[in-house]
């Protein structure tokens, strides 16, 4: 294993791989990537990877956009084919959230993002087998999809090994190193490498390593599960579907299967990150197809394939932690997706990556500085708490 480097990203999951990726693109320096386990192993590899642009806040909205247009444009922009999916995306709404997304749509379109409010038979000829019922209209963005997670985060670094990143699988960080406020390197269970830059991008594990430079970072991890079925007869493709009333999405998975899960607004689920299980279980499958078969009732009699369980790790506004923090020269954050890190991830970290190499971002990310909590600027959102942004 190297013993130096001009930079070490620590987490292998989307931030990392793609911070990492982009460092090594603009030539910084011997880039070392470590992850303790394998890369996309935990909150990435699950990820649902829908992409879409369906945001409330300025900051969220362009880094949407942006990563749409690197997902579109894959082979150029993140290393290789990401399996991208243009299925559509369309957000319905019953009484209760109606006005909320009259107050999206309203900030969505000034933005520049393809937006359309949809009346109920339209949401219904866009997904014929839905249960419209209830729906009073829907916003349709018809460029939107999703992509494999996991392919995404092996092109990242398959790419960026070009350029010159040493990856490393099996590594655990222990420790970053200081002298004085300087970072001076990172402790490995398997040695100690030198290097003045030092990346937390340690996902749910992020205030563990930050507590080792003295950051006690607040944050809740919360169990995350989806579940996947068969497709009914006569389905055929259908957008990603996101449902506040029933509190639950689902999308295509494939050609012949629904991938679903639990949508906001939902209750913290709290789990040992060091001891979960990685199965989804009765209660948990029973919750997510309930909504989704009063939602789409041709569910009901399809054969269930497989689920699991996950996590969130979230901070404080349900947004993440990304840059550097005051008096520790050479550390940067870079975790707390509260559940938009992966489709924001590569944005964000092409920014991060331009920050640390000291050249202006086209895309500030200031906003999202770990430390605003202490300045009391925390992001809000249309949904209010939970976790929408």
């Amino acid at each position: 294993m190297d013993k130096t480097a001009d930079a070490v990203v620590i987490g292998g999951g989307i931030m990392g791989a793609a911070t990492a990726h982009f460092l090594a693109k603009q030539q910084f320096g011997k880039v070392v990537l470590l992850e303790k386990s394998k890369l996309a192993a935990v909150s990435t590899g699950h990820s649902a990877a829908i992409v879409r642009t369906f945001y409330s806040n300025p900051l969220t909205l362009r880094l949407a956009l942006r990563a749409r247009e690197m997902f579109e444009n894959a082979e150029q922009e993140l290393g290789g084919d990401c399996e991208f999916r243009r299925t559509g995306y369309c957000c319905i709404f019953a009484e209760k959230a109606a006005a909320t997304g009259e107050q999206l749509l309203a900030i969505e379109r000034p933005a520049g993002v393809l937006a359309e409010r949809v009346t109920r038979a339209q949401v219904q000829e866009l997904a014929p087998l839905l249960n419209v019922d209830d729906v009073r209209f829907g916003i349709y963005e018809p460029l939107s999809g999703y992509v494999n997670p996991v392919k995404t985060t092996a092109n990242l670094v398959g790419r960026a090994k070009d350029w010159g990143l040493r990856a490393y699988e099996g590594v655990r960080a222990t420790r970053i190193c200081l002298q004085g406020e300087r970072v001076t390197g990172v402790e490995t269970d398997q040695g100690t490498i030198a290097t003045g830059v030092a990346v937390n991008a340690a996902g749910g594990w992020g205030r563990e390593l930050g507590l080792t430079v003295g950051l006690n970072y607040s944050l809740r991890w919360s169990r995350e599960t989806d579940l996947v079925l068969r497709r009914p007869p006569g389905c055929g493709s259908f957008p990603v579907i996101a449902d506040p009333n029933l509190q639950v999405y689902l999308r295509p998975h494939g050609d012949d299967q629904v991938l679903a899960g639990l949508g906001p607004p939902k209750e913290i689920e709290p789990l040992d990150i060091d001891d979960y299980d990685p199965m989804i279980d009765d209660a948990q499958r029973s919750r997510i197809e309930k909504g989704v078969f009063e939602r789409m009732p041709a569910l009901r009699e399809q054969e269930y394939v497989k689920g699991w369980a996950s996590m969130y790790t979230v901070t404080d506004d349900w947004h993440p932690l990304i840059g550097p923090e005051p008096g520790l020269e050479g550390y940067y954050a870079a975790f707390g997706g509260s559940g938009h890190g992966f489709k924001l991830g590569p944005p964000i970290a092409e920014s991060l990556s331009k920050m640390i190499a000291g050249q202006e971002p086209e895309i500030d990310i200031h906003a999202f500085r770990p430390h605003r909590f202490i300045e009391g600027e925390l992001f809000t959102s249309a949904w209010g708490s939970g976790n929408r942004a």
